[in-house]
């Protein structure tokens, strides 16, 4: 049986206490997960959903930047200072949440109304924040959740796709699971209101229910920057998909950068999903590198 255990004592949440508890005990006595929110006034599309969560959700400032409401126990959110890319530091300033989930802007040249979400990591070069050649922690299920929360109600964004993307850019060095959340990809749809409450409320709505964990759990390899043939995968099957190296990083994906995706993962990986078509000139390499890795190889 699922519950949650909220006590408040002379204004003091014992969030914390119970979960000691849970520790001391030896069993799982709650499913209660704590997330951080982190928007930034430097982002237009997270000004956007800052906006909404203070007037609409009754988020309030508590201490300098950390704000949380009474409408979620387990949700509270973080103003950064700076640029959402570039907060690697942010979790010392929430030691006591299990997932950071980034409000962020999705950009495009094509400016295609969009709604994606994301783990964060670099293959190689740190030109968009994070270190080189470093991946963050993903959560797949969390992902899955989301993902299918926001497809199951698209009608209420028609004009916006919804995808997922493959892992790209800052920050890194984390040490909890952290996804983007994404908007995008004009100042059209940043600005929207309707838009940033609609994300939002889909993904107070997942965060306050049981994550569901994927039945499988695999990374992926190869396509496009948008994993499209991946985000079928986790929208029509039971799979969840943690970090995705597409086509054009590929090349550097070696022996360890490959067990860095396996292990930069909150749940325990057992796949790898390579879309065979999407491997370019790396195929063979690839082909050959997954040979030493003890993990089932799908093709799609």
């Amino acid at each position: 049986m699922m519950f949650c255990v909220n006590v408040k004592c002379f204004g003091f949440q014992f969030n914390k206490l119970i979960i000691v508890i849970t520790k001391i005990f030896g069993f799982l006595i709650i499913d209660y997960m704590l997330f951080t929110l982190i928007t930034s006034e430097k982002d237009p599309a997270s000004k956007t959903m800052l906006k909404y969560l203070q007037e609409d959700k009754k988020f309030h400032e508590i201490k300098k930047f950390y704000l949380t409401s009474p409408m979620y126990d387990n949700i509270s959110m973080f103003i950064s200072p700076y640029q959402l890319l570039f907060s690697d530091s942010i979790d010392s300033s929430s030691k006591e949440t299990n997932v950071f989930i980034f409000l962020s802007r999705h950009q495009s040249k094509s400016k295609i109304p969009s709604l994606t979400c994301h783990f964060p990591g670099n293959y190689f070069t740190n030109s968009y924040g994070g270190n080189k050649c470093e991946l963050g922690i993903a959560y797949p299920s969390l992902q899955k959740n989301y993902l299918l929360k926001i497809f199951q109600e698209r009608e209420k964004v028609p004009l916006c796709d919804i995808t997922i993307e493959t892992t790209h850019h800052g920050p890194t060095s984390i040490k909890k699971p952290v996804m983007f959340v994404e908007i995008g990809s004009s100042e059209d749809q940043w600005n929207n209101s309707e838009t940033a409450s609609f994300v939002c409320d889909s993904l107070l709505d997942t965060l306050t229910q049981k994550i569901y964990p994927a039945k499988d759990i695999a990374i992926g390899l190869g396509g496009n920057h948008y994993g499209s043939k991946f985000n079928k995968l986790i929208i029509n099957t039971e799979y969840g998909i943690g970090h995705i190296a597409n086509k054009y990083n590929l090349s550097y994906i070696n022996k360890d950068m490959l067990n860095q995706m396996i292990s930069k993962c909150y749940e325990k990986v057992t796949h790898i999903i390579i879309d065979q078509k999407g491997l370019g000139n790396e195929k063979v390499r690839i082909m050959n590198l997954l040979k030493d890795i003890e993990l089932e190889v799908i093709k799609i």
